[in-house]
């Protein structure tokens, strides 16, 4: 009994850390978490896409055009705010390239906010669960080669409008 108390109190001991360490030890773990959000291959053809009449569209309709596929929700601030830039993204663009606002709302909430807009891009259904795409946060951009190839995954709010990210949405 002694080395039983003994050994569960040393194992407890051994499982604690300070602070400091708890700290950095979730940092580089939230790091490696992202990259590996990052980095993880999604066979894009998988993705189930409706524009907001309920019509499937199809890959083959963008084959040889770059894709910028932004998944969102009408509830998400950062989502919300990021748009203005991507229309002008898609306006400066032109028609090399197909911009897709993707969300797994409900189509008629989808619909009514984006009867409120007035942006270049469209919105679209996804009737794909996200979490099967591996995005566990939004907005999420998926940039799309001529290909068909995912070439990066860009996870959180950017200005799409800005000369870094204009330049990397030109490279691909």
């Amino acid at each position: 009994m002694y080395y039983t108390i003994t050994l569960f109190s040393w194992l407890f001991l051994v499982g604690c850390s300070s602070p400091e360490n708890t700290s950095s030890q979730t940092e580089v773990s939230e790091k490696i978490e992202t990259q590996m959000v990052a980095y993880t291959e999604v066979d894009i053809t998988s993705i189930e896409l409706t524009d907001l009449d309920g019509n499937p569209i199809s890959w083959e309709t963008m084959k040889g055009k770059k894709v910028f596929l932004n998944f969102w929700a009408t509830w998400c601030k950062p989502c919300i705010v990021e748009m203005p830039s991507m229309s002008e993204a898609a306006e400066q663009l032109g028609e090399d390239y197909v911009f897709l606002a993707a969300s797994y709302e409900d189509l008629a909430k989808i619909q009514k906010f984006a009867e409120k807009q007035d942006f270049t891009f469209q919105f679209v259904h996804t009737k794909t669960p996200i979490e099967s795409l591996n995005i566990y946060s939004l907005p999420t951009t998926f940039l799309i080669n001529s290909s068909g190839e995912l070439v990066e995954t860009v996870i959180g709010s950017q200005e799409w409008n800005q000369t870094e990210a204009m330049n990397q949405l030109k490279t691909l």
